[in-house]
């Protein structure tokens, strides 16, 4: 199960990545590639991209789905990182159970940036309705944007 979900998230992490350009890392400005290479010394398996303005690179590190936005100067934005269910602190999991009865979990990361706290995002659904919710580690609930359906 938790293969399953960890695919299912990768899935959905690139599809999402469908409204950004991929792009060749010769075109990627030498400060990106630089910083990245200095924050993320053992990612292998790298794909630049364009996010409006920003650079995103996704790559994998000990065999975990990541991706991390620089501005074009080479500056860290911001890392997100595919998580299993069983990777949410008790906390996120106990705010979960307590707020969402009978949601299920379909996609969870963790996003890290230089000026927010850590906090976990994800998606809850039923089978009529679901939610974009993003938790901080404590199990407060930050955001919650209800999906289009």
């Amino acid at each position: 199960m938790k293969k399953l979900i960890v695919l299912i998230s990768a899935f959905l992490l690139i599809s999402l990545m469908g409204f950004t350009q991929i792009i060749a890392p010769e075109k990627v400005p030498a400060d990106v590639k630089q910083a990245f290479a200095k924050k993320f010394a053992e990612a292998t398996d790298i794909k630049y991209e364009m996010e409006k303005t920003n650079y995103e690179v996704s790559f994998k590190e000990n065999g975990i789905v990541r991706s991390a936005n620089f501005n074009s100067s080479g500056v860290w934005l911001e890392t997100e990182t595919i998580l299993s269910e069983s990777d949410l602190p008790k906390k996120v999991l106990a705010s979960i159970a307590r707020n969402f009865v009978g949601f299920m979990i379909t996609e969870v990361s963790k996003v890290e940036s230089p000026d927010k706290a850590v906090y976990y995002e994800m998606y809850l659904k039923t089978n009529k309705e679901g939610y974009d919710v993003t938790f901080s580690p404590k199990g407060t609930i930050l955001k919650k944007t209800k999906l289009k359906e």
